[in-house]
């Protein structure tokens, strides 16, 4: 029983490094080559060669939104970020070609993220006033009063400033 599935973005690479297909298109042939380059087949299987990474399992859309759920939600899950979704998903094996607008997608679409995310500009906390007069403890300052005239007849204030330890 042969079920239809959907085109995907593996099959023209799979379809070269297998059989040595290219479309009549040279530009498009080309293309493929170049891509085709940093795959390998291995048992039905699609892997992307990675110099940094392990080398990682190339998957089509049903199967993201399942790794995107069990990072994101799962038992360990962190309720990350888009960028830091996708970051984990090549680090433990995974690739398709858009992982970043998925992951971004997928995080904007969580119900639990956007319901406890913080909101700029808003502090962590209510504020509390201080009501501590310490700050002003350690400093008096005295009025001596009114003091001889000074030319020009004005008055004169000396203050006094006294520091406590």
């Amino acid at each position: 029983m042969q079920i239809d599935e959907d085109p995907s973005w593996k099959d023209p690479i799979i379809e070269y490094l297998v059989n040595e297909n290219l479309p009549d298109d040279k530009a498009e042939a080309r293309k493929i080559k170049q891509k085709a380059a940093r795959y390998y087949m291995t048992s039905d299987m699609l892997i992307r060669i990675s110099y940094s990474w392990p080398h990682l399992t190339c998957i089509k859309y049903p199967q993201t939104l399942e790794v995107l759920c069990r990072i994101h939600d799962g038992e360990c899950g962190n309720h990350a970020g888009g960028r830091s979704l996708a970051q984990k998903g090549l680090s433990i094996g995974y690739f398709w070609p858009t992982m970043r607008q998925d992951s971004t997608e997928y995080a904007r679409r969580c119900d639990r993220c956007q319901r406890y995310k913080p909101v700029p500009g808003l502090p962590a906390e209510e504020y509390h006033l201080q009501n501590s007069p310490w700050p002003f403890m350690q400093w008096a300052i005295d009025l001596v009063g009114p003091m001889p005239t000074a030319p020009a007849n004005k008055e004169m204030m000396i203050v006094a400033i006294d520091y406590f330890y």
